[in-house]
């Protein structure tokens, strides 16, 4: 508990923070979104480090159960929206003309704004868990 309340969790705040200034950058400006990119596979890291304290912190006994895999829970589920634009592209040289399709800068339009929702949304996560842990010393 004491390694997500004292490493964790900050370096969470970090990366949640670094995630919504490089999606609010893109949003301005079009060309970092292959930053953008590698700084949505760094949050998918940070993510696998947080769940993998949760679940330590579990194993080891002191919190409530049910309610920190319910926040775990929430900060996977967070993850599959990063990068959600990828959906407007098309799969084939000849997409179907019935799917809409979206253009380059409106990808990674879509990337930054879901990046910036998912960050404050990170961001609670992490919070609400630091504080079960509180809670549990």
């Amino acid at each position: 508990m004491t390694a997500y309340l004292n490493a964790v969790y900050p370096t969470v705040l970090v990366s949640t923070a670094v995630l919504f200034v490089v999606a609010a950058v893109t949003l301005a400006w079009i060309r970092a979104h292959r930053a953008l990119q590698w700084v949505v596979t760094g949050f998918y890291v940070m993510t696998l480090v947080e769940i993998l304290t949760l679940l330590s912190a579990i194993l080891a006994g002191g919190v409530p159960i049910v309610i920190t895999i319910g926040y775990g829970l929430a900060a996977v589920a967070l993850l599959p929206l990063l990068g959600i634009g990828r959906l407007g592209s098309p799969d084939a040289d000849d997409p179907d003309p019935s799917r809409p399709v979206l253009q380059p800068d409106q990808i990674a339009r879509v990337d930054a704004v879901a990046a910036m929702i998912i960050a404050v949304a990170a961001a609670v996560v992490a919070w609400r868990l630091a504080e079960i842990f509180e809670g549990a010393l």
